[in-house]
């Protein structure tokens, strides 16, 4: 993977682990969640394929814990962090927000781990 790809794939761990914040995601909000990266991301970066990604990691890391989930996310951006636009810093933590009212109104957990990622994507 390339700069850019490893940063989007670091947002769709992170978007999973929003979306699974609240416990198990069902096939609806599989669905809303596709949509949502794609109607987001997709327009604004052609050349990645969004929705390949976020269902690569649907796939690969259902199992795994948002704690676990947000680790991994971060292990990305870190390595890719000199491909970080300005604007990723305001519309990655927008998207994740988007993905944590879609299914319900945003629940502590989902917050703490947007904020969290705020701070975080700040600091890179």
């Amino acid at each position: 993977m390339e700069g850019k790809e490893r940063l989007y794939y670091g947002l769709g761990k992170l978007a999973f682990a929003v979306a699974k914040a609240d416990g198990k995601i069902d096939p609806e909000e599989r669905r809303k969640l596709h949509d949502l990266v794609m109607q987001d991301a997709a327009c604004k970066n052609s050349g990645l394929d969004i929705s390949e990604i976020i269902f690569h990691i649907l796939k690969k890391y259902g199992a795994d814990k948002p704690e676990s989930l947000y680790d991994q996310a971060m292990k990305e951006f870190k390595t890719a962090q000199n491909f970080i636009e300005d604007d990723m810093r305001s519309d990655f933590p927008a998207l994740l927000e988007k993905i944590a009212r879609a299914f319900h109104p945003i629940t502590e957990e989902e917050n703490e781990i947007i904020q969290r990622f705020r701070k975080d994507l700040e600091q890179l």
